[in-house]
């Protein structure tokens, strides 16, 4: 008897530390612009937080400008937001995303195009592995 007592006990232990010990993860929504339409192409649920937060930073952090969407732009390569993210005047930022394959340069509008940044090749590589992971 005292030995089920003993192996309930370690089961109860285990299941505990092993869910106190789990990684954090973030919900990610993704569109991928294919010939004339976009593709829900992920709903990624098992991302580690270390590479959304990264990668929040970076959006929050940019140096954002005014922008004003031209006519004849092409349309973005991704549309992405973050599932959990904090709303912002009750609405989720979503972020599009057009990229330079000769450079492996991401520029950014967000906010129905009012803001534009172009980043750097290191955070464009982070915003390029997120999108692709």
């Amino acid at each position: 008897m005292k030995r089920k007592h003993l192996l309930v006990a370690l089961s109860l232990l285990s299941i505990t530390l092993a869910s106190g010990c789990s990684t954090k993860q973030e919900h990610i929504s993704v569109q991928k612009y294919e010939g004339k339409h976009y593709k829900f192409e992920l709903y990624k649920e098992k991302i580690e937080m270390g590479k959304t937060e990264k990668t929040k930073e970076i959006v929050k952090n940019a140096d954002w400008e005014e922008f004003a969407l031209e006519k004849d732009l092409p349309k973005a390569d991704f549309i992405f937001y973050f599932n959990d993210d904090e709303k912002i005047e009750g609405k989720i930022p979503v972020y599009y995303v057009w990229v330079n394959p000769d450079e492996n340069i991401v520029e950014l509008t967000k906010d129905k195009h009012s803001q534009y940044v172009q980043l750097n090749r290191k955070e464009s590589n982070i915003i390029l592995r997120l999108l692709h992971n």
